[in-house]
């Protein structure tokens, strides 16, 4: 097993997104020489252009990520190739049978062949000299493929919390390695986890090296997903080389790319600012401040994962490539089926082909399906992070959401089901995003008791005016200029000023405007649109010296 060891140097400031280093250094380089490659119609130097970027984008994180990451790929990639080669036989044994061009003797070595290479054979059947009953081969090393993944992602990801629990249930003192979580580790290694199911079932025929490291390391997805298929991406790596530069399309990636930033940069991060000191000071919060914490994180990370995946899906269209939706204005659902399929739409997708399916689904009667959908979210919970708060998190978005498919099963089984009001749909999104807020809570804290703390300030805490440090995190220079200017500082409670605009503004954007990817489609270069662009860009990187990571980086 790879040891971590976290390596200090001093370049390793970390490359974001939204970091100067990326933007006017990595992304220049990375796209001149992809598209000096492509123009002279060089397919394979502008993959590993592309690829070698990658890698060093993720390995400017810490080298010792970037040794995990090969590993994954070459270990994963052989899986791939022995899961392939005994189908092909397989099916090579088939058609010859299928055909029936060949002797008795051969005809009957040929189907021990098959049995032998597809584990069909009955137990005990045997031609003396020639073969001996064998396993299902291509399972197996399918199997082991997917065991060894999920015990690398056990061991850096839940190894310590696994010794942390079982030191406070039986009272041992096993010592914690102290592991360094390899960022992004959850996302590539379920996008292997699919691609060697997929090659069991017959779904990859062929695929070369260099197209699977591309697959697995392409950095606009790498960190943080969206967690894509072998069927989204590889034919458009196919036509690398092929096609030329469309600047339309580019011109709609800076665009995307942009609104990301802005929600990234400009909104996410300031609510970050007031989320970080109400955690900081929790016992010092009254009702309202609880209250408010709950509602800004909730905003907070709703810009965070957005703007992630907007400039993800910007960055992605620079390259002629198109990543798969994974973010629908999840704060507009009617309920929480609505919500999940709304939010993190990829993780959804792959629970769904993965673990749902094939635990029976819904087709093994109801009870069996509620069972199944608990399990589901309790690996979701599970998979975002190694803590009681992250299970907790996930068992309860578990059962509101068997509740919903039960009374969605009731109403279809009184044929009740009929065209919901707007005032129904209303509440049921007032509602939802109730339930997401509370729920939040355990996703945010570090432990279940600061989450309680919180909750209980919610209730006890008293009625007052938000503490004045949390709401000093709106005040951004750029407005509160204006404000001094009109003079409205002056004015009583003038320090939330801001803070109430701001949010406001935020929710009203979540619940009603169209999401950056419904304005991208509609998108078209134009002069002012091209001013806009660029006025927005420069604001974001004016603002850029207070940069943070993502929070989903963190799973």
């Amino acid at each position: 097993m790879i040891q971590l060891v976290k390596i200090k140097i001093p370049w390793s400031t970390n490359m974001l997104f939204n970091s100067y280093i990326f933007q006017f250094l990595f992304l220049p380089l990375c796209l001149g020489g992809f598209y000096l490659f492509a123009h002279w119609g060089k397919a394979v130097p502008a993959k590993l252009w592309l690829t070698g970027f990658s890698f060093w984008f993720y390995g400017y994180f810490n080298p010792s990520y970037l040794l995990i990451m090969i590993f994954s790929i070459l270990f994963n990639y052989i899986c791939f190739r022995l899961i392939n080669i005994t189908r092909i036989q397989v099916e090579k044994f088939r058609g010859v049978i299928g055909r029936g061009r060949a002797s008795e003797a051969q005809l009957a070595v040929n189907r021990l062949s098959v049995n032998r290479l597809s584990g069909g054979q009955p137990e005990g059947t045997h031609i003396p000299g020639k073969f001996t009953p064998r396993p299902n081969w291509s399972r197996i090393m399918m199997a082991a493929g997917v065991i060894c993944n999920l015990g690398i992602l056990f061991y850096f990801k839940y190894f310590d919390f696994f010794i942390e629990s079982v030191n406070a249930v039986f009272g041992t003192s096993f010592l914690l390695k102290g592991i360094l979580l390899p960022l992004g580790i959850s996302f590539f290694t379920f996008q292997q986890i699919g691609f060697l199911v997929d090659t069991y079932r017959g779904e990859i025929r062929e695929c070369n090296f260099l197209d699977y490291a591309l697959f697995v390391s392409f950095f606009p997805q790498l960190i943080a997903g969206p967690i894509v298929n072998h069927n989204e991406m590889m034919p458009q790596f196919g036509k690398i080389g092929e096609q030329k530069l469309d600047w339309n399309r580019f011109a709609g990636g800076v665009f995307l790319f942009t609104l990301g930033m802005v929600k990234k940069v400009l909104v996410a991060d300031t609510f970050g600012k007031a989320v970080s000191w109400g955690y900081q000071n929790i016992l010092t919060l009254n009702s309202i401040d609880s209250l408010l914490l709950m509602l800004f994180y909730t905003i907070q990370l709703y810009f965070d994962f957005s703007g992630y995946c907007n400039m993800a899906m910007g960055l992605a269209e620079l390259f002629g490539i198109k990543l798969p939706i994974n973010f629908n204005s999840p704060y507009k659902a009617i309920d929480i089926e609505d919500f999940w399929k709304r939010w993190h739409m990829t993780l959804n997708r792959f629970f769904t082909k993965y673990l749902y399916i094939p635990l029976g689904g819904n087709r093994k009667g109801k009870w069996k399906m509620c069972r199944n959908l608990l399990l589901v979210f309790v690996f979701s919970g599970i998979w975002h992070g190694a803590g009681w708060t992250f299970i907790i998190w996930g068992a309860l978005h578990g059962v509101v959401y068997v509740l919903t498919r039960l009374w969605i099963l009731h109403q279809q089984r009184g044929e009740k089901i009929k065209q919901r009001s707007r005032i129904n749909k209303f509440i049921g999104t007032i509602c939802t995003f109730a339930f997401i807020n509370i729920t939040w809570v355990f996703f945010r804290s570090e432990t279940v008791g600061q989450a309680l703390e919180i909750f209980r300030h919610l209730f006890t805490g008293g009625i007052a005016l938000p503490a004045e440090a949390m709401m000093q995190s709106f005040n951004l220079d750029e407005f509160w200029y204006v404000i001094k200017l009109l003079h409205l500082d002056s004015l009583p409670y003038s320090q939330m000023y801001l803070g109430g605009i701001i949010t406001t503004v935020t929710m009203a954007v979540g619940f009603f405007a169209p999401n950056a990817d419904e304005v991208a489609v509609r998108f078209r270069p134009k002069a002012w649109n091209a001013l806009v662009t660029a006025g927005l860009f420069l604001w974001c990187v004016l603002s850029l010296s207070g940069v943070s990571s993502f929070l989903y980086f963190n799973f």
